[in-house]
């Protein structure tokens, strides 16, 4: 089981299992977030909220819902919409201690080119 929080706790994200590798990706809207993504299938990922619910964002071809702390402004995760046929629930790692992030191999995606 792996557990990671936004900066103030408000937003609480649950693996089943630890991530093999983060994903880092140069598309207009992950590289200005910065993220280290971590893929699971949405029952292997359990989010859970404090007092206010996350705040989402699309983009473009509406494939993928960001989801970040209202309180706080960090980005959580994200959920591929209904319009997307892989059903995918991406963990934000840069949520995650430093000390697990270290430890993963980074794959980098040329997203930009898509």
């Amino acid at each position: 089981m792996m557990e990671v929080q936004c900066h103030c706790g408000n937003v609480s994200v649950t693996a089943d299992y630890p991530p093999t590798e983060v994903t880092q990706c140069n598309c207009s809207t992950c590289r200005r977030y910065a993220a280290a993504w971590s893929y699971y299938a949405p029952d292997e990922v359990s989010v859970s909220v404090r007092e206010t619910p996350t705040q989402t964002y699309c983009w473009g071809d509406e494939d993928i819902e960001f989801h970040h702390c209202p309180v706080c402004g960090c980005i959580t995760h994200y959920v591929t919409t209904p319009k997307c046929a892989a059903k995918i629930v991406a963990i934000n790692m840069r949520m995650a201690d430093n000390g697990i992030l270290e430890k993963l191999p980074v794959r980098y995606v040329n997203g930009a080119s898509f």
